[in-house]
């Protein structure tokens, strides 16, 4: 159900849809638990649980990280088949695709809601049952406000299911505020998972899903010192350790391995549950035995800018990114660069029904994460920092770096950086990024992108209010108490 504004999102039935947790569970069918719905027993609870992974599932898909990369000096501004206002910087309160990411976490908001208003009340047959599930339910919770605050900036926070009345006078928090409320929602998910969920349970939140996504909101905040616990502890347990080689972390069959500290969850066969991505990111018009049907007119052409970052050696390139394609008339077309990286698993009949995960958080960037940890809190001449980023190049294929060549602190923040855009190309982290660089630092990167000649040579340029997107037009109309962000 596709609800377009956050009146409607938080009053209205919302029909649950369910997710798989693991490829080998079988789905719950589609439920008519909406949130007038009283649950009692714990199989009433999982299925609203899986509703609120699935919630996540629909946004990860397609909008949110189609927008994450548009915005990104991964894609390039000009070259797009479809007109795209995200990538270009023409976006307004009104586009579609943002009040799409809005609409889709707000619908997951209202499903936590709706179930921590009950569950302290519901039947289960133990209490650790009861906490696990509950500091999931707080884990979605957190990791969508978190999102939004980054995204948004400050949210009106809702944390129980609310009347029309009520909703329609909450105004919008300060975004420390809405930080704060996700700090605290991730923080009491940490204490009640446990450190890995396995079996029926496969690919649920975790102890260390939470202490990861609290450290990413340290890291935005640039609160060091709160950062490094959570990934000291991830980088401790002995469960997750890189696969040994880089295109591993992106097949179907080595979803949810010790590389994986977090992923969106996606199985084939069944009615909407696989992962629509994959070929949204090429043109329709695409043939190949990795795309035997093509793709879709809303893919993304690559940048050059990208595609140059990396070193002719680095095993991350091709396997990211393709150049050229050949279409379904034979024609050739040598120099379009094309995100490939989620497409070398098992091929499904159907092209939107792959079932590859897609990971919100993977090991190398709790590594690259505690590295940048490390320098901001300290340069240290070829010291612990340095070791976790070779051990990220090293994977790709490159040779190790040095106090020689990185001989402080700020080169080494500028090395960092562009190591995450190379090891995270395609996965929704280059704009959180850039954002997180501050206004002065953002436009600089994204001006000096906007100034190369493929990108239009300066005839775009990059205004910092773009640093939060605009609050939906919809949502406004709806809710007046809800204040625009600032020259939208």
């Amino acid at each position: 159900m596709n609800i377009r504004n956050l009146l409607g999102l938080l009053t209205l039935a919302v029909s649950l849809g369910f997710s798989a947790c693991n490829k080998d569970l079988e789905l719950t069918p589609e439920s008519s638990y909406n949130t007038a719905d009283f649950y009692q027993t714990i199989n009433d609870f999982r299925q609203a649980l899986f509703g609120a992974y699935g919630g996540l599932r629909s946004v990860q898909g397609f909008d949110y990280p189609m927008m994450m990369e548009s915005l990104s000096d991964n894609v390039n501004t000009l070259q797009n088949t479809t007109n795209n206002p995200l990538a270009r910087f023409g976006f307004t309160p009104g586009d579609d695709r943002i009040l799409g990411v809005w609409s889709a976490y707000w619908n997951v908001i209202n499903r936590t809601n709706n179930i921590l208003d009950q569950i302290d009340a519901g039947e289960f047959p133990n209490e650790e049952t009861r906490t696990i599930m509950k500091g999931e339910t707080q884990f979605i919770r957190g990791y969508c406000y978190f999102q939004l605050g980054w995204i948004f900036g400050g949210m009106p926070l809702i944390d129980r299911v609310m009347n029309a009345e009520e909703i329609t006078t909450v105004a919008r928090s300060t975004q420390a505020e809405t930080f704060a409320f996700a700090t605290a929602d991730l923080e009491a998910a940490a204490a009640a998972l446990p450190e890995s969920q396995g079996g029926d349970n496969l690919g649920r939140a975790t102890r260390y899903a939470a202490k990861a996504i609290l450290a990413r909101l340290h890291l935005f905040t640039k609160n060091y010192d709160a950062a490094r616990p959570p990934l000291e502890e991830i980088l401790a347990y002995e469960g997750f350790t890189p696969f040994e080689q880089f295109s591993d972390c992106f097949l179907n069959t080595r979803d949810n391995g010790s590389e994986h500290v977090f992923q969106i969850q996606y199985t084939s066969g069944l009615n909407s549950q696989g992962n629509p991505l994959v070929y949204s990111l090429v043109p329709e018009n695409l043939r190949s035995e990795q795309f035997p049907q093509g793709g879709r007119s809303t893919w993304l052409a690559v940048s050059n800018d990208l595609y140059e970052a990396y070193d002719t050696s680095d095993v991350r390139r091709d396997f990211t990114i393709q150049k050229g394609y050949t279409s379904a008339n034979n024609v050739i077309d040598s120099l379009t660069l094309l995100f490939i990286k989620y497409a070398h698993g098992t091929v499904p009949p159907n092209n939107l029904d792959n079932d590859v995960n897609l990971s919100i958080v993977r090991i190398t960037d709790v590594q690259l994460m505690y590295a940048e940890v490390l320098n901001e809190m300290g340069y240290t001449p070829d010291g612990e920092a340095f070791t976790l980023l070779n051990t990220v190049r090293g994977r790709a294929g490159l040779d190790s770096l040095t106090s020689s060549e990185i001989p402080n602190q700020d080169t080494f923040r500028d090395t960092l950086f562009n190591e995450r855009r190379l090891e995270f190309a395609c996965e929704a982290l280059r704009w959180f990024d850039i954002v997180r660089q501050g206004p002065e630092r953002a436009a600089a990167i994204m001006n000096a992108f906007l100034a190369r000649e493929e990108e239009g040579g300066g005839s775009l340029t990059f205004d910092p209010k773009y640093l939060l997107m605009p609050i939906p037009d919809s949502e406004i109309r709806t809710n007046p108490a809800l204040e625009q962000n600032p020259g939208y």
